[in-house]
């Protein structure tokens, strides 16, 4: 007669399993309220505030977001892919209009995505080194864009035309568009199609 084999015992979850995943369900909902009460607001919201949306009191709001540093990186990993899903470019055509009008239709759909973001963490950017880097590393992004669809109708002696074009098609222009000189996203984005043309088809000759 066979012996039975012992069913293997199923590993329990441990404790500090369980606190662990409590704790990341916490934090995703807290950090979910933070993104969704800026997005409707363009201004970061209180402590009261986001304990109130996410469910939970506010001792745990400032238990797992006690600094600007941790917050914006919390706020960043649900804005990024949103912004490069936005941002992501068609082939260039080689039609200097063309391409230039597809390039600002994409700097007007990030730029609004991005705005309430971008306005209310203002006072905050120059004081953190991880929004700072990011700001670096998106305008780096955002020059290459500009110069694959400028620089092949230029010569090297017009090339700091880019540089006018990089700082009109900057969000900062954007903003003053639209928070300064409040204009619709359809006015703005005809002010920049029009001001970007307008320098390259008449290039300097200095």
């Amino acid at each position: 007669m066979k012996a039975r084999r012992a069913k293997p015992k199923r590993k329990q979850p441990s404790t500090t399993d369980g606190r662990a995943e409590r704790s990341a369900r916490t934090r995703a909902a807290i950090a979910l309220a933070v993104y969704e009460l800026v997005r409707a607001r363009g201004e970061i919201p209180s402590v009261e505030e986001v304990a109130e949306r996410a469910g939970v009191g506010e001792r745990t709001v400032f238990r797992q977001f006690n600094d600007v540093e941790t917050l914006a990186r919390s706020v960043h990993e649900r804005l990024f892919p949103e912004v490069m899903e936005l941002a992501r470019p068609s082939p260039p055509t080689g039609v200097l209009e063309e391409d230039l009008r597809s390039l600002v239709a994409r700097r007007a759909r990030v730029f609004e995505h991005v705005a309430p973001f971008r306005r209310a963490s203002r006072g905050h950017r120059e004081r953190s080194p991880f929004m700072s880097e990011q700001d670096a590393a998106m305008s780096l992004i955002a020059r290459a864009s500009v110069e694959a669809v400028v620089l092949p109708h230029l010569d090297d002696d017009d090339r700091a035309i880019v540089e006018v074009v990089d700082v009109l098609l900057s969000f900062e222009a954007w903003d003053r568009l639209r928070s300064v000189q409040r204009l619709s996203v359809a006015e703005a984005t005809r002010v920049l199609e029009k001001g970007a043309l307008a320098l390259l088809r008449r290039p300097s000759s200095r």
